[in-house]
């Protein structure tokens, strides 16, 4: 698995990469951290790009490098590198720049994955999902402040964009409490088919315990609702996963919502609805993400096959 956890130096990104680490290692995944530092002006460009390639021969502090030397600290806090933590000067210097549109560095795991520290400049939400897609990732990992109730129409969010735009799965991590149970959400959908397995997997690397939820949006669906967590329960015992069945009736966001209140984590399927309709109606996995309490991991295709699958 390859996984891409994005910081921006903040309090609630640094809790991300904590959390994202710990996924990582229980996965024994391959980890970049992405720092993304605002664009310059463009009477500018010309000087920048000759600072840049100077920077390492004058052994001059890239800008935006604290950011992922305190990513690699954290790294290392939790046993993920075997690298011991090194001076901020000497980590500036030990950067490359130019590295297929960033500035990098390496680091090696302890089980001898590749780590690696990753500064692009521009504007987040493009930045991301440009290394998303460069990097081939099978999991992007974004922290938010978690602030409820705001409506991305009028304020934006990194966050949401790259839930809603980034061709592979991505986890946002707020309000992050621990990550001892998940709720995992099926409506039946290919897509939900493997959030059911994706979402099995990291918990039980993660030892964490798991309930199925599936919301009926009227009385006259629960039994077929009904019949979507048994057949989920069914896959999740296969792979030898204990989990508890729930069914509730209503909107699916907001029983979702109220329903993960009790959980640490959100597994669900991505939504298929068109731009049209998400705009206009909104999906349900992007609800749930804005108006939720918890982190969510939203599952979807990337490149002709589902995201995660067939990784290790």
């Amino acid at each position: 698995m390859k996984v891409l956890m994005c910081t921006d130096g903040e309090g609630y990104a640094e809790d991300a990469i904590r959390f994202g680490g710990r996924l990582a290692k229980a996965m024994n995944a391959d980890v970049s951290i992405l720092h993304v530092r605002p664009p310059i002006s463009p009477r500018n460009r010309v000087l920048l790009t000759t600072a840049r390639k100077k920077l390492g021969e004058w052994n001059l502090e890239i800008p935006g490098v604290d950011s992922l030397i305190r990513a690699k600290e954290i790294l290392t806090e939790i046993g993920l590198t075997k690298t011991a933590p090194l001076k901020e000067e000497k980590v500036s210097r030990a950067f490359r720049v130019d590295v297929h549109g960033a500035t990098e560095l390496h680091l090696i795991g302890l089980r001898g994955e590749m780590v690696r520290l990753r500064l692009r400049e521009g504007h987040p939400v493009n930045e991301i999902l440009e290394e998303a897609d460069f990097g081939d990732y099978d999991l992007v990992i974004i922290g938010s402040r978690g602030h409820k109730g705001y409506s991305t129409h009028f304020v934006g969010s990194t966050a949401l964009r790259v839930s809603d735009l980034a061709a592979c799965s991505v986890l946002i991590a707020k309000n992050i409490k621990a990550e001892n149970t998940f709720l995992l959400c099926t409506d039946g959908s290919r897509l939900a088919e493997r959030a059911e397995i994706i979402g099995a997997e990291i918990a039980q690397k993660m030892g964490a315990k798991m309930t199925i939820l599936s919301v009926a949006e009227g009385e006259e669906n629960k039994e077929e609702a009904m019949q979507l967590t048994r057949r989920a329960d069914m896959i999740l015992s296969q792979l030898g996963v204990n989990a508890e069945q729930k069914t509730r009736v209503g909107r699916p966001s907001e029983e979702i919502i109220d329903e993960a209140k009790d959980h640490d984590i959100v597994v669900m399927g991505a939504s298929g609805s068109s731009a049209v309709k998400k705009f206009f109606l909104g999906s349900t996995p992007l609800k749930v993400i804005e108006y939720g309490e918890c982190p969510v991991l939203v599952v979807r295709e990337k490149r002709g096959k589902i995201s995660l699958q067939g990784t290790n």
